[in-house]
């Protein structure tokens, strides 16, 4: 089968513009836009590649199928690809991640159990007292860099632990990232199918340590977190609490974030750029402002390219990275957030991304524009869709 156009066009990365072409730009942490410049500002951080190198049918049971013109991201494979080898074994009991530059403990389990949120963080402290490891910067990671050591293609054990990782539980870890619909709860990522959930604080998980190595290819921005809470969810200071709102770790935020460019938004953190309609826009050929399946939102996006959609014809569905790469980890609503930025007709709930469930693919990432929790629905369920490009300039 003969790849389609616009697909060829999306994997050599441009978002081509048929009309006059858009710049770039960058927002506070409240949000607020400007107009276009007159020159592209410098991408602080870039996405990485999500891992996923296959396609799938949409429906069980999993099966690979051809990637050729499919727009998932398994075909496309849109992002900074990962360094070889990704990691380096140090001679310290520590592993190196040359993505993101980021030291994590070789043991993926120091406690040799499990924690609450209070006494994982607590442990860094100890860890931190003690030198561990001839170190006193250890922290609980974010929740941007702890999803930073995901696969999207298959056992995120087995693939941690071929690289020279031990004990990796197949369950959740903590972040130091309070869930900020609801401060008693932090955010946690499973190691099993990389699922991101908040979870109450009193709750089990595991903890991982890390420290902040070398610049790696690609810095892991900041979560926009900026507030502590204690687990019944009251503010509280900051200081020597080793939260995410504390330590702050990661790229900073340019500002201002986004720049509207009349009928699109680019994001100045990452060079994205999004339709300002994010709730499926398009012209009436491409049955806009519907729920679709993953299905029908892949022959969508290539709708909106056969027809020119505002001038572009690379249009893509936004892989897992990306989409979540619009999350504000500090609002209680992220969805109200992006709709203070200059976006319109954001859905609060459901968006569908190009990346498969690995564990069973009949599912894809879905993605909440309202507080960000980030699980696998069937394909066959149907989301929104929001469309997003590169800029090509």
């Amino acid at each position: 089968m003969k790849m389609k156009w616009w697909a060829n066009l999306s994997l050599l990365g441009l978002c081509t513009t048929l009309s006059p072409i858009m710049s770039i730009f960058p927002l506070p942490a409240i949000g607020h836009i400007t107009a276009v410049p007159t020159h592209a500002a410098p991408i602080p951080v870039q996405i990485a590649q999500t891992g996923q190198a296959f396609c799938y049918k949409a429906t069980g049971p999993s099966a690979v199928i051809n990637c050729e013109g499919t727009g998932q991201d398994g075909e496309l494979r849109v992002g900074l690809a990962w360094p070889s080898p990704r990691f380096t074994t140090n001679n310290d009991q520590t592993i190196t991640d040359r993505l993101t530059g980021l030291i994590w403990t070789a043991n993926a389990d120091p406690v040799d159990g499990l924690t609450t949120w209070p006494q994982a963080l607590d442990f860094i402290n100890n860890l931190n007292q003690k030198k561990h490891l001839g170190h006193d910067d250890w922290r609980l990671p974010n929740i941007n860099e702890l999803e930073s050591l995901t696969t999207k293609q298959g056992n995120q054990v087995d693939w941690l632990q071929s690289h020279g990782f031990f004990n990796t539980r197949p369950d959740y870890y903590w972040t130091s990232t309070t869930y900020a619909p609801y401060p008693p709860y932090a955010w946690s990522v499973s190691m099993y199918g990389g699922i991101v959930a908040g979870r109450g604080k009193p709750n089990v998980g595991y903890l991982w340590p890390v420290r902040t190595g070398e610049p790696g290819t690609l810095p892991v921005a900041k979560t926009g977190q900026t507030h502590c809470y204690n687990s019944a969810g009251a503010a509280i200071s900051c200081a020597g609490t080793g939260q995410d709102g504390e330590i702050q770790s990661g790229a900073a935020w340019p500002r201002p974030r986004f720049t509207d460019t009349d009928q699109t938004i680019t994001d100045n953190l990452t060079g994205l750029i999004w339709s300002k309609n994010s709730r499926t826009p398009g012209p009436s050929a491409c049955a806009p402002g519907t729920h679709k399946t993953q299905q029908e939102a892949l022959d969508y996006i290539q709708c909106l390219n056969t027809n020119q959609f505002l001038g572009r014809n690379a249009w893509r569905l936004p892989n897992r990275n990306e989409l979540t790469s619009l999350i504000h980890r500090g609002q209680e609503n992220s969805a109200a957030w992006l709709e203070s930025s200059g976006f319109r007709n954001i859905d609060a709930y459901r968006y569908w991304t190009s990346t498969s469930y690995a564990y069973a693919t009949w599912n894809a990432w879905n993605i909440s524009m309202q507080d960000g929790a980030v699980a696998p629905v069937a394909k066959k369920i149907k989301s929104s869709v929001w469309p997003v490009c590169d800029n090509s300039q």
